[in-house]
């Protein structure tokens, strides 16, 4: 088989089990997720010109009291730091975090 082929082959692999976990994660979320409220605590801009690339990250209280900056799966873009937004995350994927 052809070193081509067998590299399309890998790279799909790859991107389909990234989009399969993201899903996971998402769903249990969704489903398992805590509400809580949060602080925008950091935005990083790494777009360009003719690109959209913004991260937006959150601070927040989980159950046990522990403090935990996350990222945000959907942020919206007139979001800014220190803006308080209710969020829902997943006590196994603590770190990610979605807008209510």
């Amino acid at each position: 088989m052809d070193k081509g082929i067998i590299m399309w082959m890998v790279f799909l692999a790859v991107i389909a089990a990234g989009m399969l976990i993201s899903h996971r994660i998402k769903k249990g979320i969704n489903e398992n997720g805590i509400e809580t409220d949060a602080v925008v605590s950091r935005i990083i801009d790494d777009g360009t010109p003719e690109e959209i690339d913004i991260d937006v990250y959150v601070r927040y209280r989980i159950e046990n009291g522990e403090e935990v900056e996350g990222i945000l799966s959907n942020p919206r873009a007139n979001m800014e730091e220190g803006q308080m937004v209710r969020i829902k995350y997943h006590p196994k994927y603590k770190q990610n975090a979605r807008l209510v």
